[in-house]
């Protein structure tokens, strides 16, 4: 298997709605996991070999898993009459740009990148995004003021998904 092989059936897992997928050819193996498949996690996960029930030890390869995605949970509704309506409207969303698991700290036992009000430059990271066990830090893409965190440490995000409230400075 080479990498773009590798890249497309990725492709292709992310553009269906099955949420597992099992490849062997040739003595190599690779398995694809959405999110969805394993729940959510409060942190994130430990590589391990996926297990394979006693019927299918020396069998032919499984076919892919037909499952659909569980729905996220949907976001609080509850509105937050602490500021005034008129502030609201200088805030600016920072969205996801990926579909993932949200963290808000490098590791569980480190602390979060940010609070609420805190300030933050250009460049610094905001949060982790984990997408099919890879991690990617999302970085402000200017200087601004954390006003509101939207989204819980370990929660499931959609792409554009907003995770912050945000001022601009």
């Amino acid at each position: 298997m080479n990498e773009s092989f590798i890249l497309s059936l990725i492709d292709k897992l992310n553009g269906s709605s099955i949420v597992s997928l099992e490849w062997h050819q040739a003595g190599e193996s690779l398995v694809l996991k959405k999110k969805e498949a394993c729940g959510p996690a409060a942190h994130p996960p430990v590589p391990h070999p996926a297990p394979v029930a006693p019927a299918e030890r020396g069998g032919p390869a499984p076919a892919p898993v037909m499952e659909k995605p569980a729905p996220a949970p949907a976001p609080d509704k509850t509105p937050d009459n602490t500021e005034p309506a008129a502030s609201s409207a200088d805030l600016v969303p920072v969205k996801s740009p990926i579909v993932g698991t949200f963290y808000r700290a490098p590791s569980p036992d480190a602390p979060v990148y940010v609070e609420e009000g805190k300030s933050v430059k250009k460049g610094d990271p905001l949060c982790i995004l984990e997408a099919m066990k890879m991690m990617n830090t999302l970085e402000s893409e200017f200087d601004c003021t954390v006003e509101k965190i939207l989204v819980q440490n370990g929660d499931l995000v959609e792409f554009d998904q907003p995770l912050f409230l945000v001022r601009k400075n």
